[in-house]
């Protein structure tokens, strides 16, 4: 059975006595090489949950907390949830059209040479975690935030997770590839990749004419869709031909979580 829970509070207490002494470490101990760490953004997020303001106590549990992103939709997913949890943390931009991704330090923390990569310290040493739908499930349950806990509600969330992170992701960056970057474009790939995504709108606006959010509540299933939906050009798709989702795209893209994780990092452009 699978059990997905929040961090117990005794824990975070436990750790509490101890976040406030913690200093930045030395060049040779930092969890990010140098030659990367003169290239980090650091982000200090104004939003709180629950709208805590940024002078209001807040403890992070994450230490040394650093996103390895560039300018992708599965990036913004992390950059998302960072904001909409409130968290502190630094960007490492990854330029993936320079081959940035293929680094020796890179391919240390993910194998597959990909990004986002996040890491952090606690009371077990350094944390690495990749994949975007790992980092998903991982904070929202830590935090106990953006996931239900139990019953229907998470099964469906976690259902319309897989719809973004299996279906809508991968179908939409084909397109992307047979629509733009691809040397030669056979017209039988471009048709099918596009007729992917198609059905795959088709799916979400039938949902979403029944319920606000994918999951019924706000929920990292959004967070998950949301950046790939943003960039409904790359399958030379128009919004406005599913309703249902447009709204949905407009009632997600006006959160102030949203906005400034979208911009993440930086100046940082896909094409570049």
């Amino acid at each position: 059975m699978l059990r997905l829970r929040p961090l117990l509070q005794s824990t975070m207490d436990s750790k509490a006595k101890n976040v406030g002494s913690q200093t930045r470490p030395s060049a040779s101990k930092r969890a990010i090489p140098e030659k990367y760490f003169s290239n980090t953004i650091a982000v200090s997020s104004r939003l709180r949950p629950n709208g805590m303001k940024a002078s209001e106590d807040f403890l992070q549990q994450e230490r040394d907390l650093k996103a390895w992103l560039w300018a992708t939709p599965n990036s913004n997913r992390i950059s998302i949830l960072f904001e909409e949890l409130g968290l502190d943390y630094a960007v490492v931009p990854i330029n993936i059209r320079r081959g940035e991704q293929h680094a020796p330090d890179v391919v240390a923390r993910n194998p597959y040479g990909k990004v986002p990569i996040v890491s952090w310290n606690d009371a077990s040493g350094e944390r690495v975690l990749f994949e975007s739908g790992a980092i998903l499930l991982d904070f929202a349950q830590r935090h106990g935030r953006f996931l239900p806990e139990t019953g229907q509600a998470l099964s469906e969330t976690l259902a319309w997770l897989m719809v973004a992170l299996t279906g809508l992701g991968p179908a939409m960056g084909q397109a992307h590839h047979w629509t733009d970057l691809a040397p030669s474009k056979p017209e039988e790939a471009r048709a099918h990749s596009v007729g992917l995504v198609r059905r795959a709108y088709i799916v979400l606006e039938k949902r979403l004419s029944e319920v606000q959010y994918l999951g019924g509540a706000y929920s990292i299933a959004d967070i998950a869709a949301f950046p790939w939906i943003s960039r409904s050009n790359w399958a030379t798709l128009k919004l406005q031909d599913f309703p249902h989702l447009a709204r949905w795209h407009d009632r997600v893209a006006s959160r102030p979580a949203v906005v400034i994780g979208m911009s993440k990092p930086e100046g940082a452009v896909l094409q570049d």
